[in-house]
């Protein structure tokens, strides 16, 4: 079992790097600070280099074992006052109400081994770019992850891939605010519809895995939805431009996990990889 204190630290590094006390890192690969030495800044930061159950991972499709008992990630976000954040790593979207403090805009039911459901609050959401995870090897333009926490502090997080396409109404809402972050840290976005964001969800993979980001903390349970979404060229770019490198994590050692797999009864299976 996690303490929520501990959970609650973690909710911290995920929000903003820039704001906790841990040592500073960078995704440069063979950098003294870059991902394959994460494990050695600091004892916090143990899990990066000695956690068995690491993410993000490469998901192997013919590997992954359907469950038809896991949940259809039942979901409903409301309009919400949200922050948009650079911390020179990656951005992030969190989520605050008239006195300033932070709220959960909805929630998501994870169905539990035993068949229980557990309700789990949104906290905060941040992008990746390139993707973390890979499907069969491949990797993706961007990466976005909800991430939620339940009232006894574990965490859930979907992870949305998406190619490049069409322009995805969600960013649209967003352009403005995403070009004042290649010159500012913080910038008040206003009231954000997240309707989009909670589509009905068909396949998906569930494994469990770990924040990918310093402590690395395990006990998280990922939800990776099977159909890749569409972003245009041109919102992507905004995403990315107030970066300087990219912010993904190679995928981890998979190390006997099983991931598994849920469709939606009488439905075609709906992850693409193309």
């Amino acid at each position: 079992m996690i303490l929520v204190v501990v959970v609650a630290s973690c909710l911290d590094v995920a929000l903003s790097h820039s704001d906790v006390g841990g040592p500073s890192f960078s995704y440069n690969t063979m950098s003294l600070d870059g991902p394959e030495n994460w494990g050695k800044l600091s004892p916090d930061y143990k899990a990066c280099g000695e956690g068995k159950a690491q993410s993000p991972i490469d998901i192997v499709t013919a590997n992954a074992v359907p469950n038809p008992s896991l949940d259809n990630l039942t979901r409903v976000y409301a309009p919400t006052d949200a922050t948009l954040t650079n911390n020179g790593k990656d951005i992030s979207m969190t989520f605050d109400d008239l006195e300033g403090h932070s709220v959960a805009p909805g929630t998501i039911l994870v169905c539990n081994p035993d068949g229980t459901m557990k309700a789990f609050g949104l906290k905060m959401i941040h992008w990746h770019s390139p993707s973390e995870h890979t499907i069969d090897g491949q990797r993706f333009p961007l990466e976005l992850h909800l991430v939620h926490a339940s009232e006894d502090g574990h965490l859930a997080v979907i992870g949305i891939l998406y190619k490049i396409g069409d322009h995805d109404a969600f960013y649209d809402q967003l352009e403005d605010k995403l070009r004042e972050l290649k010159t500012v840290h913080r910038v008040a976005a206003g009231v954000v519809e997240l309707k989009s964001l909670q589509k009905r969800t068909g396949s998906y993979f569930r494994y469990m895995g770990s924040l990918t980001t310093p402590p690395c903390t395990e006990n998280v349970i990922w939800n990776i939805l099977g159909k890749v979404r569409e972003i245009s060229a041109e919102q992507l770019q905004l995403l990315t431009a107030p970066l300087p490198h990219k912010d993904n994590r190679p995928p981890q050692p998979l190390n006997g996990r099983t991931v598994q797999f849920y469709n939606p009864p009488n439905r075609t299976v709906s992850f693409q990889t193309i």
